[in-house]
């Protein structure tokens, strides 16, 4: 009987150890040196942005993007993340976002001190003709629109010191480019009549919707998108440590979310916690359709944010403010967690993220999250 009890004690002292919760480090010197890595030309009829066959892409009637039109001309898209007064979830139930399942990758950035959030959606493959609550931009979001050198659509924006919107795209000579398209501009401006107030009888400020599609045929046919051709892998990925579960703290709940991976599509599924801290996390879906939004690639970019003010972030997604343009980053796919680390050479280049040995990561194919997550943040899984 004593050894059966010591048995049994063994077996659950393994099976916790097994289950252990992993906390990542944001700062930790990884001695990761990233080789040297070309742009990737692609191939014809995969997308470069999800690794899907183009004619593999389901789109809406009026929709645009390079699965109907064959025009790379992604669109960034600034998506409002409130918290439900249902469920105490952001960007759930009542406040859930619409449109962003034709959404190839989608950003969160910090939005507060306080641990709120932002999304940016980026449509290339199929572009909606309707997405929304379209909100406000930060300087993070400047800096990834010259990332992506494409379309971006916003309402209203940061205008305050060193986060000033409108100086920033000024000083980077982005206005004259023809990519930019504000919603709360005059109705002389040909873009503005695609931008549609009070939808669904939604409250201020969550009614904006908006026509991306028709809006992205406004971007000058002599403009040319900057290559973010990403390497896509054909089988699930067996590396690294076993990752079933991602925890994303913002220090905020109702904003903390956890990423789920299902074997069975080789995704991650996105819950968002509640303000009720004993509640079940929600599930992330689009408003309309109720699809759900998963992920075959998730990764936690360790990102240096400076608070001009506190509702004033200013995410350092390059090398700006001092900060160095590179850092830590945890890579999940196929159930499994990388040890990465992330560079982005300069304003005009793209986002590398690389691997325990400095190999640019190879993704698996589907929709891809990026979550820029200030330093003093936190990130675990098991």
């Amino acid at each position: 009987m004593k050894k059966l009890s010591l048995l049994l004690a063994l077996c659950l002292m393994l099976c916790a150890v097994a289950s252990a919760e992993t906390v990542t480090n944001a700062t930790e010197d990884r001695g990761i040196v990233p080789k040297a890595v070309e742009a990737h030309l692609g191939v014809d009829g995969m997308s470069p942005t999800t690794g899907l066959l183009l004619v593999s892409r389901e789109a809406p009637e009026g929709a645009q993007g390079l699965a109907v039109t064959g025009r790379y001309m992604p669109m960034l898209v600034q998506i409002s993340n409130p918290i439900s007064n249902t469920t105490k979830a952001a960007g759930t139930s009542n406040r859930a976002p619409w449109g962003v399942q034709y959404a190839d990758l989608i950003y969160e950035l910090p939005l507060h001190k306080n641990g709120e959030t932002r999304m940016t959606a980026l449509f290339s493959d199929v572009i909606p003709t309707s997405v929304g609550p379209i909100r406000s931009a930060r300087a993070g979001h400047v800096y990834l629109r010259e990332e992506w050198d494409c379309g971006f659509m916003f309402y209203g924006q940061s205008e305050y010191k060193e986060g000033n919107v409108p100086e920033l795209f000024a000083a980077l000579g982005t206005e004259a480019k023809g990519v930019l398209f504000s919603g709360i501009v005059g109705s002389a401006h040909p873009w503005r009549k695609f931008y549609e107030r009070n939808f669904m009888k939604r409250s201020q400020p969550e009614d904006v919707n908006a026509n991306a599609a028709e809006i992205s045929k406004l971007v000058p046919d002599e403009h040319t998108a900057a290559n973010h051709t990403f390497l896509f892998a054909d089988t699930p990925y067996t590396g690294g440590d076993e990752a079933s579960t991602v925890y994303v703290d913002w220090k905020r709940p109702g904003y903390d979310s956890e990423f789920r991976y299902d074997p069975e599509t080789n995704t991650y599924g996105r819950y968002v916690t509640t303000e009720k801290r004993k509640a079940e996390p929600v599930r992330w879906v689009e408003l309309l359709s109720e699809e759900t939004l998963d992920f075959a690639n998730v990764i936690v970019q360790w990102t240096p944010t400076e608070f001009i003010r506190v509702d004033i972030p200013v995410t350092c997604n390059v090398a700006v403010m001092g900060h160095s343009g590179e850092g830590n980053a945890e890579i999940f796919m196929s159930g499994r967690h990388i040890s990465g680390y992330w560079k982005r050479e300069g304003m005009n280049t793209r986002t590398v993220f690389y691997d325990e040995n400095g190999d640019e990561v190879v993704m698996q194919r589907g929709r891809t999250m990026i979550v820029q997550l200030p330093l003093d943040r936190g990130c675990s899984y098991e």
